[in-house]
């Protein structure tokens, strides 16, 4: 009887152990190479119909352990008819293997992005070692290999640069917003639409130079990567890229800013600065004839005063109130000239069509095989409303006499 139970007793020790096998394709730590971005560039053949460059970590240079002085990150390039091939001719360079777990950034060649990037983000989706949380980037004008052997000053890996200088945008004074992989899959889904994806490049002369820590020695870099203009897509395709009054417009039809700056320019010369610090953006429709709904854009902010070159007598509600009527025709102004422009690319990147299918499901239907066409000619009006909330630590600008 007692040799059963200490029987029973090993066999309960062993069945544990049996099931904590290991797995069957790990790969030792000091066996991988970790890759922090990949730029994707469309070759000029199709052999060489997929470009892929890796921005490799140099974990000895990162750690300062074992350090032998040279760049922190390695740039490692393959080629194919597919990106699987391009991967592996890339993996044919390194001594370790290629690790895809902890990329932060892609960056997409303007090119590429024109051509279609269907293809590329079934990938991503598809592959289990890809993380759909990387952020999306589309180069502007130059290659996106370029993006990624451009060294940084305030990062010693690019790419991580590139994150936090997209977090700082976001939350001061810009109108780019954090866009990642799975974000721009649902975005190409939207019918008649597609996503927004932030743009890149580099300010100053790119030689290839700027991939050398010699370019960050002087006071004023040769090359800094910049975010900004944003790609706006029909479907998988770039269509156009829009700065300015657009460009805010848009993020703001998508609440994804935080704070944004807005001039009053004055008939005395210089401008009155104020700091729109909340923003909150809505769209309702009006669809009993689905071929010619009608929206009303709903503008709620507060803004802070931050800078009054005139004297002015800023405890006045009535100066207040004109001032904040001004406001108001500004966002009016940036929203009008997003709905413009998204008219002119054809692509209803902005969501009216959203609206209109949660608003109308039936009336969605009717429309949604042409909404391109009643996109263009759809009415929309406006409810705005702007309240200055301070002046910050004080009312009115002092005075010289």
């Amino acid at each position: 009887m007692r040799n059963r139970i200490f029987g029973g007793i090993g066999v309960l020790f062993v069945l544990p152990m049996l099931l904590l096998t290991g797995c069957w394709d790990s790969v030792e730590l000091n066996r991988r190479a970790i890759v922090s971005g990949v730029a994707i560039d469309r070759g000029d053949s199709e052999a060489e119909r997929y470009k892929l460059s890796f921005q490799v970590i140099v974990a000895e240079e990162i750690s300062g352990e074992k350090s032998r002085g040279i760049s922190p990150v390695a740039l490692y390039t393959g080629t194919g008819r597919t990106m699987f091939e391009a991967l592996a001719d890339a993996s044919r360079q390194t001594a370790r293997f290629l690790s895809l777990g902890h990329v932060r950034v892609l960056v997409i060649s303007e090119k590429f992005a024109r051509a279609g990037i269907k293809d590329l983000l079934d990938v991503l989706e598809r592959e289990s070692d890809t993380r759909l949380n990387s952020l999306i980037f589309i180069s502007k004008g130059q290659p996106a290999r370029e993006i990624m052997s451009t060294m940084t000053v305030f990062s010693k890996i690019p790419a991580n640069d590139l994150v936090e200088k997209l977090e700082t945008t976001s939350k001061q004074f810009g109108y780019n917003f954090r866009m990642a992989v799975d974000d721009v899959i649902r975005g190409i889904q939207i019918r008649g639409g597609g996503p927004v994806i932030n743009g890149v490049f580099t300010r100053g002369e790119w030689t290839p130079a700027s991939g050398s820590n010699d370019s960050l020695k002087s006071i004023e870099p040769r090359s800094i990567l910049r975010v900004s203009s944003l790609a706006a897509f029909k479907d998988d395709k770039l269509k156009g890229w829009l700065t300015g009054d657009a460009a805010l417009g848009t993020v703001l039809l998508h609440n994804r800013i935080k704070e944004f700056p807005v001039l009053l320019k004055q008939q005395e010369g210089g401008y009155f600065s104020f700091n729109i610090y909340q923003s909150q953006v809505s769209l309702a429709v009006e669809s009993s004839d689905p071929e010619h709904p009608v929206f009303t854009v709903k503008i709620t902010q507060q803004a802070a005063l931050k800078e009054a070159p005139h004297p002015l007598d800023l405890t006045s509600p009535k100066v207040l109130e004109e001032l904040s009527d001004r406001l108001i025709k500004e966002s009016v102004k940036h929203i009008q000239a997003a709905v413009s422009t998204a008219k002119e690319l054809g692509s209803d990147y902005l969501g009216f069509g959203r609206a209109l299918q949660r608003k109308d499901p039936r009336g969605w239907k009717k429309v949604r095989d042409h909404w391109e066409d009643v996109f263009a000619d759809c009415e929309i009006r406006f409810d705005a409303d702007v309240v200055i909330r301070h002046t910050d630590m004080r009312s009115n600008s002092f005075q010289i006499h």
